[in-house]
């Protein structure tokens, strides 16, 4: 006689297999994509492609993505996600064509499954943003929603109570206060100094100092992801660094640390705000939970200097992502996996 508690977890088992639940951190500057099954995908949210439309259909057209479309200069790059939030995208085609890529790259396959996905997105993100995300996903997915993204990091990093999440992103600094929650308006605090701005502070101090420089973005970008740091650093970064007519190796160690610690007086005087807004017997439990992600939360050093920096006004904790680059997605994940099917059943209605 069969075990009815065995044949039971066996129909459960079979249940889990045939419904897939994605995260998905569809970012300005990447996208993250994280899975029930345990796939994982970090992207460049870019597309390039030959002439001034990107070919409707793609197939046998030169239209590269990611990493690939970023190194093609020659090339017309678009940042879909970027140019959607920003309102510039009237056609959100470009956003779904770059997603199903990289669902196909992480070998992803939408097939009779059931399969749910949450996307987190920026706070400031306004509705026509959020309904062209939400219609991209219906299209793609059984079930969709939309949620906070720093919401998401704190679901997915244990910090639903008395915390602040600080996103320091590519064209944002976002600051938040998660109690319990999802966030709403006045519980984050955007900045608009990020990444994209020390990126420029980066080829500013260079051309300072070699007047006929040639910084791009991107390698001012790829030369602050491979050396940046905040204090003090035994590392020399030295790059092949392009001139008017030629290149020469030089070391722009200074050049890196200035434009890094550039972002780091506004983290401090907003988790200064927060901090002192809360009432009192509240404050010393959320000064020590501070959790620090984005792509900026690589720099070496970053949580003990905001912590340094805090000394002087009471002190602080801070905490940081093992990978800063999946913090939304694997946070979205777990809370896919976590919504009952009713949910989804009314979601879908």
């Amino acid at each position: 006689m069969e075990d009815p508690e065995q044949v039971q977890n066996e129909k459960e088992t079979v249940k889990s297999q045939e419904v897939l639940y994605l995260g998905i951190d569809l970012g300005t500057y990447t996208t993250a994509i994280c899975t029930s099954t345990g796939k994982k995908l970090v992207e460049y949210s870019a597309i390039a492609h030959e002439g001034e439309e990107l070919p409707e259909d793609p197939e046998g057209e030169k239209v590269l993505f990611g990493k690939e479309a970023l190194e093609r200069r020659e090339l017309n790059i678009r940042q879909p996600v970027k140019d959607l939030l920003l309102g510039k995208l009237h056609d959100h085609w470009p956003v779904k064509l770059l997603l199903q890529h990289f669902l196909r790259s992480a070998g992803i396959e939408l097939d009779d499954r059931e399969c749910y996905a949450i996307i987190g997105v920026p706070a400031g993100a306004d509705q026509s943003y959020r309904k062209a995300i939400l219609e991209i996903a219906k299209d793609l997915f059984t079930g969709a929603m939309v949620v906070d993204e720093l919401f998401c990091v704190a679901y997915g990093s244990g910090r639903l109570e008395n915390s602040l999440i600080v996103d320091i992103g590519a064209s944002k600094l976002d600051i938040c206060r998660i109690n319990g929650n999802v966030p709403g308006e006045d519980d984050h605090l955007k900045i608009s100094f990020a990444g994209d701005k020390m990126d420029q502070e980066l080829i500013d101090l260079i051309r300072e100092k070699y007047e006929d420089s040639r910084v791009t973005d991107h390698l001012a970008r790829q030369w602050k992801e491979k050396f940046g740091y905040v204090g003090s650093s035994d590392e020399q970064c030295k790059v092949e660094l392009p001139l008017e007519d030629s290149s020469e190796e030089a070391s722009i160690s200074e050049e890196i640390r200035f434009a890094c610690e550039s972002v780091i007086p506004d983290v401090v005087s907003g988790l200064t705000k927060f901090i002192s807004d809360v009432e009192p017997d509240l404050r010393d439990a959320l000064r020590n939970n501070i959790y620090v992600c984005g792509g900026c939360s690589k720099m070496r050093n970053v949580g003990n200097f905001i912590e340094s920096e805090l000394k002087e006004l009471g002190g602080g904790k801070v905490f940081l992502p093992d990978d800063p680059d999946l913090a939304v997605a694997e946070g979205a994940r777990k809370l896919t996996e976590k919504m009952p099917p009713e949910f989804w059943a009314q979601v879908n209605s």
